[in-house]
């Protein structure tokens, strides 16, 4: 690449931190553009404005200026984020299970995490065993996988199967609150580490909350097995304040889904 193409271009936004949603958005919008400009009779300003528009979105990330600040918030208020861009992801820790440092303290008293220096690794035999959970549940549709939430929640949550604007989620329906909405690599990961754990720690509570803490150590995407990466780029779903840098996310390039997003 060329020294002036590489000023221009956005790594931030391009290679794996492409968030293909709002690439095709934005193409949409350009073919949109491109097809009001051929009707008006201007043919040649046409071809120039698709040239253009391809080029900035090849090199940039995307056409709209500030796509990554409006675009979360615009999608945000459809049902079921058809672009994938919730602030965080669903848990199975939403249904009302111990804090944070309770159930890390569970998991270490019972020898399923254990120090890595400042950070913590999952024991060897328990990170195998979550593995194979997780290559069996991604088996399954995203029903069955429903089914599985059902087993492995209280009585007082309904699980179920849902596909909104082609995204698949385990929709967790609890008395008196608000519905949690598992993504599909969300679903398989924990309902995967819940079934690891029966054999580990006896509280159900426990079990459940340790989803989340357990996405921070993935390896592997749960959906493909492909490799997860550490992405800063803002299309991944968070809205970043003007002044602030974004969050750290884990994310299957591959797949386009966010795994975690770091505080």
């Amino acid at each position: 690449m060329t020294p002036l193409l590489e000023r221009v271009r956005q790594p931030e936004f391009t290679g794996s931190n492409r968030c293909w949603p709002c690439t095709v958005l934005n193409g949409m919008l350009l073919w949109i553009g491109v097809t009001v400009v051929t009707v008006l009779g201007l043919p040649f300003v046409a071809v120039g404005l698709a040239a253009v528009g391809l080029a900035t979105i090849v090199l940039r990330g995307y056409l709209v200026p500030f796509t990554p600040r409006f675009a979360p918030q615009l999608v945000s208020l459809l049902p079921g984020d058809p672009f994938d861009h919730d602030r965080e992801p669903g848990s199975l820790s939403d249904t009302g299970t111990p804090d944070g440092e309770d159930v890390l303290t569970a998991l270490v008293e019972a020898g399923v995490v254990v120090p890595d220096g400042e950070e913590i690794a999952l024991e060897p035999s328990v990170r195998r065993a979550w593995r194979e959970e997780m290559a069996e549940l991604r088996t399954l549709d995203i029903e069955e996988l429903a089914a599985v939430g059902d087993a492995v929640t209280p009585d007082s949550i309904d699980a179920r199967g849902e596909t909104r604007w082609g995204n698949a989620y385990v929709v967790l329906d609890a008395e008196n609150a608000s519905l949690t909405l598992l993504p599909h690599a969300i679903a398989v990961a924990e309902l995967a580490a819940a079934s690891t754990l029966e054999s580990h720690v006896d509280d159900e509570r426990i079990r459940l909350a340790a989803g989340r803490p357990f996405r921070t150590l993935l390896e592997a995407c749960p959906l493909c097995e492909g490799e997860v990466i550490v992405s800063t780029s803002t299309c991944c779903g968070d809205v970043t304040p003007i002044g602030s840098e974004p969050k750290e996310k884990l994310v299957c390039p591959d797949c386009s889904v966010r795994l975690f997003t770091y505080e």
